[in-house]
């Protein structure tokens, strides 16, 4: 089996660098590593493992909602550049988080222009959703013309439905195993819709760091929510994730 970890920040790990979690990835079967900046200080570091990895490492570059003080002038510009710069990039990651902030501004601002790069570029969104689903109201329409992924999902039947109503995709980490409903939730994604990812190394099972070759592991418990083996499961997930990130 082959997996694709669509949603993973190698610069955020401490405990092991970027080259070893590449090589531990490889070893057990995880291809490429969709690699997804929160702030700007990180697309430099991202696009050199792109640049040193082609083979396993997908660039991503974007704002996290949670990071917006870290913004200075001209970021547009130079986010646009980055995309110019890495054409197999994706966009993000990006988003709308109400935990941090009551107020939908300035992060609809951001994420406005997120969008925009995305329809200039033609490129794939990586969106961050959390509490914030109300504000996603009026984005909807827009997105359902884009290629985008509501990454790490984690709520309720409710948003799931909205997303494959607009097309989007849905993928999950460790943490959809502790949602209440995550049987109903696993058997509930379209199965060309579904996406694997890390997100790490936050939200490892257990308290651990999470890490790419806990994906199998994943795989086979959404599996058991489904009509079709963990094998049969991964070749389609495998599948998915070529198309998301168009490779």
């Amino acid at each position: 089996m082959y997996f694709i970890d669509t949603h993973i920040h190698l610069q955020a790990y401490n405990a092991k660098t970027a080259p070893q979690i590449i090589s531990e990835a490889a070893a057990c079967d995880v291809q490429k590593l969709v690699c997804a900046a929160v702030t700007e200080a990180d697309w430099q570091m991202i696009g050199g493992w792109a640049e040193k990895y082609p083979q396993a490492v997908v660039p991503a570059f974007g704002i996290h909602p949670w990071y917006l003080e870290t913004l200075s002038n001209g970021w547009q510009g130079r986010l646009a550049e980055q995309l110019e710069r890495f054409p197999q990039a994706l966009i993000g990651e990006t988003g709308l988080d109400r935990s941090r902030n009551p107020e939908p501004e300035p992060q609809a601002e951001v994420f406005r222009i997120h969008l925009e790069l995305a329809e200039q570029f033609d490129r794939p969104l990586l969106i961050h959703a959390v509490k914030a689903w109300d504000w996603l109201e009026a984005y909807w329409p827009q997105l359902r013309e884009r290629r985008f992924v509501i990454h790490s999902f984690n709520a309720r039947r409710e948003q799931l439905d909205k997303i494959i109503k607009a097309g989007g995709y849905v993928s999950f980490s460790n943490s959809i195993c502790r949602n209440r409903d995550f049987a109903a939730l696993a058997a509930a994604v379209p199965a060309e819709k579904l996406l694997f990812e890390t997100d790490g190394p936050f939200q490892g099972p257990e308290g651990k760091d999470s890490h790419p070759c806990q994906i199998a592991a994943l795989c086979a418990k959404v599996a058991a929510t489904r009509p079709e083996p963990a094998a049969d499961l991964a070749a389609r997930v495998y599948m998915n994730s070529l198309r998301f990130i168009n490779v």
